[in-house]
């Protein structure tokens, strides 16, 4: 059973993903798929980003 944190860190990772689709942002770089990436590597991902735009 998933514990408070896993859940928090669940959401958060659900967010970041709509956000990065929602900007058509598909596959990593090393092509894996949005939900393969840890929280901290979609963070990544997202800051690179929105840095480009």
């Amino acid at each position: 059973m998933k514990g408070i944190s896993d859940r928090m860190i669940d959401n958060e990772k659900q967010q970041i993903i709509r956000q990065l689709l929602n900007m058509e942002f598909y596959k990593s770089p090393d092509d894996r798929q949005l939900y393969e990436l840890t929280l901290q590597e979609l963070k990544h991902e997202f800051n690179k980003y929105v840095g480009n735009f």
